[in-house]
């Protein structure tokens, strides 16, 4: 189970997303508007979406690529109009010296082609499948992360 803070935190997020809509997100997920209303409760039994959300992802960095184990929050925030960036001042691992920054821009030249040729793999046949398109999600969200942290590093030798 979460912690205390952890708990009021989710409870706190809930509260404000759900306030006057309950009902509604309730009738939309075929739950009672008090169910809705509990996930902003810390004090209940039951975790709130919020918090198994936040096991599953916590799992998932243990196990897979930061992209990867991300990839859920990815596709929510795409399909609001949002993009998932890494906080800069939880990054620790953005280098300082000028060859660490040109190791960088090497490694998001590679993940940049890389999503690239994926993208012209993908349309041979003109036609992107599913999978296709993973796998370009996938190299782009690489080559992304790739050139923040070179944008980053870039920063860090100002």
């Amino acid at each position: 189970m979460a912690n205390d803070s952890d708990r009021e935190e989710w409870a706190a997020a809930f509260q404000r997303a759900t306030w006057g809509c309950a009902p509604a997100i309730g009738k939309a997920l075929g739950l009672s508007p008090r169910t809705v209303q509990q996930w902003g409760q810390a004090e209940q039994e039951k975790r709130s979406p919020g918090e198994r959300l936040e096991i599953v992802m916590r799992v998932a960095f243990e196990n897979r690529k930061p992209h990867d184990a991300l990839a859920p929050l990815h596709l929510l925030a795409t399909r609001f109009g949002y993009r998932l960036e890494p906080d800069e001042a939880v990054q620790s691992d953005v280098p300082v010296d000028p060859q660490s920054v040109a190791r960088q821009a090497s490694l998001a030249m590679v993940e940049a082609g890389q999503a690239v040729q994926a993208a012209l793999l993908a349309l041979e046949d003109d036609v992107i499948s599913k999978d296709e398109m993973d796998s370009i999600n996938r190299e782009c969200d690489e080559a992304i992360e790739a050139l923040t942290k070179l944008k980053r590093a870039a920063h860090a030798q100002r």
